[in-house]
């Protein structure tokens, strides 16, 4: 069955063309991510800029017609963190069915955080035991802790392409969805940039206090952990050097809490200019990578994980195994 997803977030718009056949993503034909900052001060005015609606538009657009390409089965649009938030997210949403032909569905920060683990059960490479998948995104992060199945290991470690259906593990026990993002933190702490040590003593405070209120100690015992999506793939790739993104490399690498650390460490005494020149800093995270990262470190840090594995299977393959299963 071919099935397109979209995954509209505060932060970026991304693709997902792939074939699903009894519960496997057995073909990708296209996976791309653009940071269009839909979300851009959402959180202070409740409301979506215009130049955010339309440069998301023209990215919409263009994934319209490499849809209409594809000729999928089925078609979906998510919208996560921004558009839960916006009053004038669903009249938004209303414009890009018409124009698009994309129907869509705002998904709540649960149901986020399980799609998120479903996918990167599926396609990771899983250790064994209590499994922590968080995803950081531009508005808010997901946690999401579970088992994977004994048959839903992999059947090859590259992202997409073999994926089992995690439908067969019995999901995630527990998860959270937190108003703490990239873009979010870094619009309400970082007036500075870079931040001031007021300013980011302040982000690291809220960040802290935030998970920990949220995830009570007898829920934080995890035998491994999965990070997911743009701020660890690009902690990643920027740890490795990577002046063009390799997903060979960057897909099922460990990533070590020290490595976190040594990155805030170099990002805090740059500018959001400055850190665009480093390698592996896509276009439009230069200066919402510090506040990832602040995230990261944090989570690792309450979790009590020293390493975690980096997967590019996320929400989108969560999604598209999703819709595959979906009744006409």
């Amino acid at each position: 069955m071919r099935l397109a997803v979209v995954d509209l977030g505060t932060n970026t718009c991304r693709l997902l063309l792939a074939e699903v056949w009894d519960g496997v993503i057995t073909h990708t034909e296209m996976r791309r991510t653009e940071v269009v900052r839909l979300g851009e001060g959402v959180d202070q005015t409740g409301r979506l800029a215009p130049a955010a609606v339309e440069r998301t538009l023209v990215r919409l657009r263009e994934y319209a017609t490499l849809i209409e390409g594809y000729a999928p089965e089925r078609r979906l649009l998510i919208a996560t963190s921004a558009l839960r938030d916006a009053a004038d997210g669903r009249r938004f949403l209303e414009q890009v069915e018409r124009e698009c032909g994309l129907p869509w569905r705002v998904i709540g920060g649960k149901e986020e955080a399980a799609l998120a683990f479903r996918g990167a059960v599926a396609c990771a490479p899983v250790p064994s035991g209590r499994i922590l998948v968080f995803d950081i995104g531009g508005g808010s992060t997901e946690l999401a802790i579970g088992r994977a199945a004994p048959d839903s290991a992999p059947r090859s470690t590259e992202p997409v392409v073999g994926c089992v259906d995690a439908g067969r593990a019995p999901g995630p026990d527990r998860t959270w969805s937190l108003d703490v993002g990239a873009v979010r933190l870094t619009e309400r702490f970082f007036a500075s940039d870079p931040p001031t040590i007021g300013q980011w003593r302040q982000a690291v405070r809220y960040t802290r206090g935030l998970l920990s209120g949220a995830v009570p100690p007898e829920a934080r015992q995890v035998d491994a952990g999965i990070g997911v999506a743009g701020t660890i793939t690009t902690l990643v790739a920027n740890h490795l050097g990577l002046r063009e993104y390799r997903t060979d490399l960057v897909h099922g690498r460990e990533l070590s809490l020290a490595t976190v650390e040594a990155a805030i460490r170099a990002f805090r005494s740059l500018t959001s200019g400055a850190r665009a020149l480093l390698p592996g800093i896509e276009p439009g995270r230069e200066d919402v990578i510090l506040a990832g990262a602040l995230i990261a470190r944090e989570v690792c840090r309450l979790f009590a994980l020293s390493t975690v594995l980096c997967s590019e299977a996320d929400i989108l393959e969560g999604a598209i195994l999703s819709l595959a299963e979906e009744r006409d």
